[in-house]
This record gives C-alpha cells, sequence and structure tokens, in this order.
C-alpha cells in the first residue's frame, strides 16, 4: 500500500491497494472480514505509477482520490456488518486539521466544531458519549473529561482507514449506540524496500476570507523499510501544525425561565409573572494559536514462519492558547423598571435602572483558559498459527491522556457602573444576538472599579486505559460453518479531575461588587480596538473599542496595601489571612472539594461464528455471535460544602460563599449485560446486496454523572446543588438495520439503509427543591435545586441513509471523464421530539444530538490536476436538556460549510496543493427554546493551506 495514503498526502506517485480478502487492514488484535469474490487479485511483481512495486494484497492498483473511494467501497462491500469508512487518499486532499475534520464526510457522521475546527463526532445522531473510539482496534485515552474522544488531538496524516461500525459484532472490541470508530494505521510489511513522504504548508487562518495575517508552518513526514523477505519492517512519522486564528464570539451563557418581575421594581403587572430574561450579555475576541505535533511508529517482524510480532507507538500533544478580550454587561431581574415580552412569555426589551447597588456595570474581562492535551498509546499484538487455519492471538496496550494547564488561566473583570444612565436592551430577534444601548463610554478609565477575578481555570484531567485481548480464530474449508472466533477481554481504566482557582474564593470574597476603585495606570489598563463586526455574530450594540490591561499587574495590585486598604476592616482582615495561607499570593491551588475519581474494571467474553452459503444460488453470510460484559466501578469524591451563603450588598446578582471542613466520600457501581448481535448479508445479484443486521448494544454512563462530590451554582436567583449517581446503569438499546446497495462499478453505488434503535435508561437529572444554608436578613433558609441523574427515559430512534457515489468515466468524453461525485444524506428522528412549548413548560425528556446530516462532493482527477469541492452540513439539532445556570434548553441552528482543495503533480514525486475550509465564513448560531431567546454566536472565518507533498 502506498505511503501516500498512509500520510493523507494523495499525491501521485504511490500505488494504492484494495484489499479483496481483508478490504479493511485488520487492526492489531482483530480478525480479518470474511472473504469477498468481487475483487480481482494484482499480479505480483507489477509496478504502479512510480515504478514501485505494488504489494501483493489481492486488488487493482490505482492512485488518488478516486482510490479513496474505491477502497471506501470495497470495504463496505466486502463487510457483513454495516460499515461506511474514509481512507487516506480522500483525507488527504483537503489537508484536514485533524480526523474529525476527516470524518465528516463519512454518511451519517457529523461533527461539534468549535474554533474553526472539528473536534468531536457524532453517528446518525447520537452525540460523543455514544460513539466507542479505538485506534487499531485499541481504546485511546482522552482528556476531555468524558467519554467523549477528542479528535482534534489527532492529525489526519495518521489515519489509513477510519472504518465508522454502525453495526455491532461480537468480535469489535467496543460497543456503544452511536458506533464504534477505528482509526487504522498503515502496517510497515505492506511496503517493499525503502519508503517515505514528506508535506510542508504554510496555513493561514482570518475572519474575512482575505489571505492576511501570520502565516503559521505544517509540516509531516514519513520514513519506513522493510526487508525484502517481507518478514521486518518499521515506519516512523512526525508531524508539527500551528495555527493562529481570531475569533469572535457572542453569549447570553444562560436564560432564566419563569421569573416573576411583576413585583420588582414597582411594575405589578400580573403579566409579567412567568418571564424569561438572559444571565448575561458577552461579546468576546479570542486571539488563539494551536499547535498539535507528535510522533509515531510502528513495527512488523516474523521472527518464524507462524509467529507475528507488531508493535505500535503514537504520541500526540495538541496545546490552544486562547487569549480572550471581552466586553460584557451582566444581567440582574432586581433593576428591571419596564420591560415588554412576546406571546412567549420572551422578553423583548428591557430598561434598567442608573441608580441603586444593582446597577449595570460595564465589565472587561480579560481571560485565558489553556488546553494542552498530551496523550499516547503503545499496543503489543502477538499473533500465533497454530495451523493454516487456526491463529491464537494476544493483544496488550496501553494509553494515557492528560490536561494539566488549569493552573495557568485566569479570568480577571474590571467593571465600570453605569450610575446615571437607563442601559436598554433590546432582543436582537431569530437571526442576530442582542444589544445594550444608553451605556456610559467604554473608554473612560476614570471610573474603574475592581470586580470578579480568578487565578486558575477549568480541571486538570487525566486518563488511563490499560487493555488485554486473547483470541482464537478458527477457520473452515468445508460446509456452511466458515469461521469461529472466540477470546477474552479486560480493561482497567481510570479518570480523575480536580479544579484549580485562587483558594476559598479570597479574590471574589473581597473585591467581588465594584466597590474598590483602581487606577488605570496600575493596572496598564489601555484601549483595546476590536475587530469589524460580522452580522449575525456581533451584538449590534458592540463598541469599537472598549478597556482591557494587564492581568498579572492587575493581581499584583489586588495584593498591594492600595487595594485592600480600600476594604471594610473584615474584609480586609479576611483578605489578608487568605493571602498569607496562600503563599502571599492569589495564585491558584487545587480546589480539594471538586477532586473526582471514577475508576472502571471491565471483563468481556466473546463468541462469533460467521456461516455462508447460497439460497436460490445467490450467496449469502451471517455473523451472529455475542459478548458477555462484567463492569465494576467505584466512584470517588472530596466534598466541601457552603457552611454560610450571603448576598453581596452592592451586586444582588452575585451570592458570596464560606466552605465548611472537606469530607471524602466514595461510591461502588456497575452492571453486566449479554450482548447478542447478527448481520446477514444476501448478494441478491452480483452487484446488489441486501443486508439485515439486529444487535443488543450499550453506553457507559456519562462520566460525569458518575462523578460524586457536590458542586454549587450560587447565583441568587438560581440556587443549585449537583451531585452525580455512582449507581447508574448504562443506556441500553435494541437495533435494526436494513438496507440495498447497488454497485455500479468499482467507484460508484447507491445505498438506502434504515435503522431503528429503542434506547431505554436515558439518564435524566431529576432536581428537588431543598432548604439549605440560613438567610441573614430574614432568619429563613434559602431554597436550593439538588439535581442528580437517575435512569428514567425511553426513546425510540430511527432513520434512512442515503449515499450515492458516482464516477463519471465511461458517461463523458475526455478531458471530462475525470468527474466524479460523492452524495450522502441521513434522516433521523426520535419519538421525544418535543415542541417548545412543552420543553419550556415542564422540561421534559428528549434526545440530545438527533439531527438531519448531508454531504455533496463533487471532484475531477485527470492527469497531475485534481480538484475536489466539498459541503458539509448538519441540520439544528439539540444541544442540551439543561444549559448554563437557568438550566433551559439549548439548540444549534443548522450549519453547512464550503471547503475546496486542488493539487498539481510537478512530476512522479512531487505535488503543489492548496486548500480552502469554510469559504462562505458560515458562523454558529445557538439559541433556547426560540430562535429569539439567543445562547451563543460564534464565527471563525476561513483557513487556507498551500505547500508542497513530495514521496520517496
Amino acid at each position: 500500500m502506498g505511503v501516500a495514503w498512509m500520510m493523507g498526502y494523495g499525491a501521485p506517485g504511490f500505488a494504492q491497494t484494495a484489499t479483496a480478502t481483508s478490504p479493511d487492514p485488520a487492526p492489531a488484535g482483530t480478525s480479518p472480514a470474511p472473504p469477498a469474490k468481487a475483487a480481482k487479485p494484482a499480479k505480483p511483481g507489477s509496478t504502479g505509477t512510480d515504478g514501485k512495486k505494488v504489494t501483493e494484497l489481492g486488488a487493482v492498483a490505482v492512485t488518488g482520490q478516486l482510490a479513496a473511494l474505491q477502497r471506501a467501497q470495497a470495504i463496505k462491500q466486502d463487510s457483513v456488518n454495516v460499515v461506511d469508512s474514509i481512507s487516506a487518499e480522500e483525507a488527504g486532499k483537503f489537508p484536514d486539521p485533524n480526523v474529525a475534520d476527516a470524518l465528516q464526510r463519512v454518511p451519517g457522521v457529523s461533527v461539534n466544531r468549535s474554533g474553526g475546527e472539528s473536534s468531536q463526532i457524532a453517528v446518525r445522531g447520537f452525540g460523543p458519549e455514544f460513539v466507542a473510539v479505538t485506534i487499531n482496534g485499541r481504546p485511546m485515552a482522552t482528556a476531555s473529561g468524558s467519554r467523549a474522544f477528542n479528535f482534534d488531538v489527532l492529525p489526519s496524516e495518521i489515519i489509513s482507514v477510519a472504518q465508522v461500525n454502525k453495526t455491532s459484532s461480537a468480535d469489535i472490541p467496543e460497543v456503544d449506540i452511536g458506533g464504534v470508530v477505528d482509526i487504522q494505521t498503515a502496517r510497515p510489511l505492506d511496503f517493499s524496500g525503502y519508503h517515505g513522504a514528506w508535506s510542508a504548508a504554510g496555513v493561514n487562518s482570518n475572519l474575512t476570507g482575505d489571505w492576511k495575517g501570520k502565516t503559521t508552518p505544517k509540516a509531516s513526514g514519513l520514513f519506513g523499510w522493510t526487508n525484502a523477505d517481507h518478514t521486518f519492517g518499521f515506519m516512523a512519522s512526525a508531524w508539527y501544525y500551528k495555527r493562529k486564528d481570531t475569533q469572535l464570539n457572542t453569549q447570553a451563557n444562560s436564560w432564566y425561565a419563569g421569573q416573576d418581575i411583576s413585583k420588582l421594581s414597582g411594575l405589578s403587572n400580573p403579566n409579567y409573572t412567568n418571564v424569561a430574561v438572559p444571565e448575561t450579555l458577552a461579546s468576546n475576541v479570542l486571539d488563539e494559536t494551536r499547535v498539535r505535533k507528535g510522533v509515531s511508529g510502528a513495527i512488523d517482524w516474523k521472527p518464524i514462519d507462524r509467529l507475528t510480532v507488531q508493535f505500535d507507538t503514537l504520541y500526540s500533544a495538541y496545546k490552544v492558547d486562547p487569549f480572550e478580550h471581552e466586553f460584557g454587561e451582566y444581567g440582574n431581574t432586581g433593576d428591571i423598571q419596564s420591560l415588554t415580552t412576546d406571546p412567549n412569555n420572551t422578553v423583548l426589551s428591557f430598561i434598567r435602572k442608573g441608580e441603586g447597588p444593582n446597577v449595570m456595570a460595564n465589565d472587561y474581562v480579560t481571560s485565558y483558559t489553556p488546553s494542552y492535551e498530551k496523550s499516547y498509546q503503545n499496543g503489543l499484538n502477538l499473533g500465533f498459527d497454530i495451523d493454516q487455519s487456526t491463529k491464537l492471538s494476544l493483544d496488550v496496550s496501553t494509553s494515557k491522556a492528560w490536561n494539566k494547564e488549569s493552573p495557568n488561566g485566569y479570568f480577571l473583570v474590571v467593571g465600570a457602573k453605569n450610575f446615571g444612565t437607563n442601559p436598554t436592551w433590546t432582543n436582537g430577534g431569530s437571526s442576530q444576538p442582542p444589544s445594550y444601548s444608553n451605556i456610559l463610554s467604554p473608554t473612560n478609565t476614570d471610573i474603574l472599579t475592581a470586580h470578579c477575578c480568578n487565578a486558575g481555570s477549568g480541571n486538570n484531567v487525566t486518563n488511563k486505559i490499560d487493555n488485554y485481548t486473547l483470541k482464537l480464530d478458527k477457520s473452515f474449508t468445508d460446509g456452511a460453518l466458515a469461521r469461529l472466533e472466540a477470546g477474552f477481554q479486560y480493561s482497567k481504566e481510570w479518570v480523575k479531575s480536580v479544579s484549580w482557582g485562587t483558594p476559598n474564593s479570597i479574590l471574589c470574597n473581597a473585591y467581588c461588587g465594584y466597590s474598590v476603585d483602581v487606577p488605570a495606570d496600575a493596572i496598564g489598563a489601555y484601549i483595546y480596538k476590536a475587530p469589524p463586526k460580522i452580522h449575525g455574530v456581533s451584538s449590534p450594540g458592540l463598541p469599537a473599542e472598549w478597556i482591557q490591561y494587564d492581568p498579572r499587574a492587575y493581581l499584583s495590585w489586588l495584593a498591594s496595601p492600595a487595594a485592600y486598604n480600600q476594604l471594610s476592616p473584615e474584609k480586609r482582615d479576611a483578605l489578608l489571612a487568605g493571602l498569607a495561607a496562600n503563599g502571599g499570593t492569589f495564585d491558584a491551588v487545587p480546589n480539594p472539594g471538586s477532586y473526582n475519581n471514577v475508576g472502571e474494571k471491565e471483563k468481556a467474553f466473546f463468541a462469533k461464528a460467521v456461516f455462508e452459503g447460497t439460497m436460490w444460488n445467490m450467496p449469502w453470510v451471517v455473523d451472529v455471535g455475542a459478548r458477555y460484559l462484567h463492569v465494576a466501578s467505584t466512584s470517588t469524591a472530596v466534598n466541601q460544602p457552603p457552611i454560610a451563603y450571603r448576598i453581596d450588598p452592592n451586586d444582588t446578582s452575585n451570592g458570596q460563599v464560606t466552605y465548611g471542613p472537606l469530607a471524602p466520600q466514595s461510591a461502588d457501581g456497575g452492571y453486566h449485560k449479554w450482548l447478542p448481535s447478527l448481520n446477514f448479508k444476501w448478494n441478491l445479484l452480483d452487484n446488489l446486496i441486501y443486508r439485515f443486521s439486529w444487535s443488543k448494544t450499550l453506553t457507559p454512563p456519562a462520566l460525569n454523572n458518575l462523578y460524586y462530590n457536590k458542586s454549587f451554582g450560587t447565583r441568587p436567583n438560581s440556587l443549585t446543588i449537583s451531585q452525580g449517581n455512582p449507581q447508574l446503569q448504562p443506556y441500553a438499546s435494541r437495533n435494526y438495520d436494513m438496507g440495498l446497495e447497488w454497485y455500479i462499478d468499482d467507484a460508484s453505488y447507491i445505498a438506502l439503509e434504515g435503522f431503528y434503535k429503542k434506547v431505554s435508561n436515558f439518564s435524566t437529572l431529576v432536581s428537588t427543591p431543598v432548604p439549605f444554608l440560613t438567610n441573614e436578613n430574614t432568619g429563613q433558609p434559602f431554597i436550593w435545586s439538588l439535581t442528580q441523574p437517575i435512569n428514567l427515559n425511553s426513546s425510540n430512534i430511527y432513520g434512512e441513509e442515503l449515499t450515492f457515489n458516482y464516477q463519471f468515466t465511461h458517461l463523458l468524453p475526455d478531458p471530462f471523464n475525470g468527474l466524479g461525485m460523492a452524495l450522502n444524506y441521513t434522516h433521523v428522528k426520535s419519538s421525544t421530539n418535543l415542541s417548545p412549548g412543552v420543553i419550556a413548560a415542564s422540561g421534559k425528556f428528549a434526545v440530545p444530538g438527533i439531527g438531519d446530516s448531508a454531504n455533496a462532493s463533487l471532484y475531477y482527477e485527470k492527469g497531475p490536476v485534481q480538484v475536489r469541492v466539498a459541503y458539509n452540513w448538519r441540520g439544528k439539532y439539540l444541544e442540551s436538556l439543561s444549559y448554563g445556570a437557568g438550566a433551559t434548553p439549548a439548540t444549534r441552528s443548522a450549519y453547512g460549510q464550503v471547503d475546496l482543495s486542488a493539487s498539481y503533480a510537478l512530476d512522479k514525486h512531487v505535488s503543489v496543493f492548496v486548500s480552502g475550509t469554510n469559504l462562505t465564513h458560515e458562523h454558529l448560531y445557538d439559541y433556547s427554546v426560540y430562535r429569539n431567546r439567543f445562547l451563543y454566536a460564534e464565527a471563525d472565518g476561513t483557513v487556507y493551506t498551500v505547500g508542497l507533498r513530495g514521496t520517496f
């Protein structure tokens, strides 16, 4: 197989072959698919377009993006279970930044976007938590803090084949309701002699679509060698990617529904007893630097004829440095003096007071929330041929991922209250964010005051997985039974999380409330000029410039006598005591009350039989088996509950907490399940295939639902206590799939597939009002909402998937016969789709992530020229049933973007390429329940890449 497709380059020069007996190169520890009879073997010793020998893998040698489609089609056609895939030629034609960007072109796969890249995927509407990910058949750790895999840590260069298993089979090493994605890398013994590839490019990312700003490097390389008798080979690769970009986003954070404003500010209007109001309005400019780098290696060795040794190693690091410049205006229902609403009780406008303790401030926020996820996977596979038809294999792997950047972040606020004005909020309608007017100048540095501040940000997360698989594989030449597989798998996984920040809220308890004057020169204040507004993303009322400052100078000043001597004696003494206990600084430390650790031990036994035969002279294959899972888990946490709570008199939208002693606790959980599966494939004609699949699958409970510590939301209008449930059971599903596939030629086919999933045990958050702590003003307890997940709801998910790939080789004359197209559309529905009114009124259950998706691409490949234009679309879908402090639903609007890539082969070894993503400058848009309840909008602009590829 050619280095070009392994590295994702797709440059002419290396031959690529589609395996007949195993179209998907079998990952370590797994077995190849049942034999297929359609492909014709290449002649041993034949050569590719560069004169190099074609590896004898039983296929016709082809190159370029046509090869990618042929390979993906061969995998689909030859598999017994329902499979779709993408091979590296196609990924390399767009040089996609990461694996998720490459996977978005697979039918039924859609992506979660942020910062101009794709980070996580959904399959047939089931979100990232419902999709298992393996690399070469082995589980890969992730520092996402959940079971959702962060694909942005992996470059597309590592792909040989990314295979999406949409139906289950007993020998697939992971089980998940949405599907199992296996990222397969090339094996050294697929090559001959010395071989290698390289790529060097410049990357330019900007909001306007023009090539301007700083161009950053992208480079990768691969080198390998295989001996003449194919008993030993190695491969090593490395990559580096850097992108600097600017992102605009506007957010409301949350909406508070059911607010009683009828008696506030003297309104006395019964129509305002059930009003929905936004939490805030924040306009952000993020200057980001993203760096992805890593190395990988593989060794194949056959010390004796019957023994195969395979070793793989992968290390990847992905760092994101997002420096945020924010202009914010926080909401507070306590100072609304007049308002209007629509028939859905959504506020359309309101006017706020210009006097009193709750006057709105212009918040000048600077924040830094870095992430630096590092991960590795090491795997060893030993395969021993007991005889020609029996193989015993042992696979051992370990993987770890961690992100420990939280201590280096910060979130700081300097504010100026709008005394003497009446800030006016106006709803932006269904297509743009809301805005404020009647505010003081955002460039006046003479009236600055201290407010909310914190060093540190987010959670440090570490995840580790050890996996062991022993498998016996027996094939038969006579009778209906073609193959038997049986095995045992044991894995041990743990994930731990702890947040970092200034300890014991000493900063906010001292300075929140805008009561301490801040000299502009003491904090290095300056006037920040924002990029031009973007319609649909920027708030219409956003100023062109506002105040920013040096965050470290601000923190230093807050620790000085000039700052704390302005405090009351009580606050000053508490601050000084906190500083002394923290070494005299506001540096971030781990919060022991946020510690969580979930450990799981999983044992799995599996067995599968493959039968072959004919019915009415039409060949059929049946794959039937079962998998038994036994999972034992332990959740450990350290709680630090509040012992006192007060509302800040200078800012009644802010609650201040005093925490008590630490209280460790733990609880056990687990489950055991039988998971049968059946896949049936019937060749009605040589090129017409009927499929039917049935299985039981499960998805483990979300990790954050197993976390056992308590977290507290302390906004006075939304007092919440959240706690996980270690006894949660997994989501369970009965799955039915049926489809027809018509293979027109080796690069053209039409497939129509229907699927139905009956899913139970959905985790549903249940809230109960509880009295907790005493209001020092009234002597009555505060009423908090205690929320925990329980297994409660079920839903039926069903839909259809249509794929049409066509290559015009035989229809159009030269040179137009290089044209081809690839189209797919997935339609998904849920029995628990709820109308906005029902969701808003009762908070009933619905399935997040369910929505349609589609991909369309037109490509041309003739001689040295290759061009592809692709459109990727995802319909609107429910992001969350409980979003933000207001715990209201969040919906993401439909999104589609156009990408373009092209390359020209200068000779058989070197090609020049160019690509552009999001050429139409599309942006993200979220809302809560109704379109005019704006939540979030983001613009990332366009990314261009220009460079050279080469092979040798």
